[in-house]
């Protein structure tokens, strides 16, 4: 076993407890910034790269229109009948998520998964592209950005803060202090899609904007966080490497629903395991763009294959034809060194 944090804390006992001692990081600081900072109306790639670099977050003004938010609602509300239910360890007990909504409702795969800007956003953060020698040949191979996990929450009046947390640690992911963004460091890129309006009042996710610059164990205050409220249809950008959580729904009556999609290195496990429990038919049904984002097709080179071809030949056979005899890397050169 390897550990890159084994001396990132030493036990120490006080009162006969014993507490984690952590060093204090004052050159992590949280950027200060307001909700028009963050927002941006039909935007380019580039500009949500921008807000992200720096803040960490990016708020994206009607990102699905209100017709394809209704039916992505309309699914929500018809699998959250028998949502999953939290006991208040982590997520409050007023909390009900329907896990693998990728797996449950096509129009949520095809028209949020699949949405051209988080594609593109995703593929800049996460995609990679690298060479290796193989034989006497130097190769290239890429593997885009894919599916990671797609919840919807519904949340309640009474629900508490969520505790501040960072999202790659599914992944292990070391962090180290940045004076300026390094791409390549992230494992994964959040998109945070409102059904309902979301308010401060009502839940709205609270993050801590200049976290993802960070060293690895800087602790979050909760006064440094600020709160992504959204109106329907709206959809919140934000890194993984950012400290943020669910904030309280303080009012009486009112439910805060969200899809919430993260995208991960093609290279590394999906945090949910879409194939097991998933018809294969339904798999059929998909388009080339929503097999390939949800991390079916083959990350190049050879990662993900199915009988050593890629999941086009099993799902798309006329497409598979297609590229049948394409070179399984994205470029070959023979080699010479000098």
């Amino acid at each position: 076993m390897i550990s890159q944090t084994a001396d990132a804390f030493k036990i120490i006992e006080k009162d006969g407890v014993k507490y984690a001692e952590v060093q204090a990081f004052p050159e992590d600081v949280a950027v200060k910034c307001t909700a028009e900072d963050l927002t941006l109306v039909s935007p380019t790639k580039e500009q949500v790269l921008a807000k992200l670099e720096r803040y960490g977050g990016c708020i994206v003004k009607n990102y699905l229109p209100k017709e394809k938010v209704d039916l992505i609602e309309q699914d929500v509300d018809a699998l959250i009948i028998d949502g999953r239910k939290y006991n208040g360890s982590f997520l409050p007990t007023q909390t009900i998520s329907v896990p693998a909504m990728c797996k449950k409702s096509l129009v949520t795969t095809e028209e949020f998964v699949c949405h051209p800007l988080n594609l593109a956003v995703s593929d800049a953060i996460l995609g990679k592209e690298n060479c290796f020698w193989v034989g006497d040949e130097v190769i290239t191979g890429y593997s885009p950005a894919q599916h990671n996990s797609c919840i919807s929450f519904r949340i309640g009046p009474g629900a508490p803060d969520q505790v501040l947390h960072r999202d790659d640690i599914l992944h292990h992911n070391i962090r180290k202090h940045m004076d300026r963004y390094e791409y390549g460091t992230e494992t994964a890129v959040g998109t945070v899609l409102a059904l309902s309006k979301t308010t401060k009042q009502n839940g709205a996710t609270r993050f801590v904007p200049g976290s993802h610059l960070w060293s690895h164990m800087r602790k979050p205050l909760k006064d440094e966080a600020v709160y992504a409220e959204l109106e329907r249809g709206d959809c919140f950008f934000m890194l993984a490497s950012c400290y943020h959580g669910g904030s309280a729904n303080t009012t009486e009556s009112e439910y805060r629903t969200q899809v919430i999609l993260f995208m991960t290195q093609g290279t590394l496990r999906q945090e949910e395991n879409i194939l097991l429990g998933t018809p294969l038919e339904y798999f059929k049904s998909l388009s080339l763009t929503a097999i390939k984002a949800l991390g079916i097709t083959m990350s190049y080179p050879f990662c993900g294959g199915v009988n050593g071809r890629d999941a086009t030949a099993l799902l798309m056979p006329e497409e598979y034809k297609k590229r049948e005899k394409d070179d399984p890397y994205t470029s070959t050169y023979p080699g010479l060194v000098v």
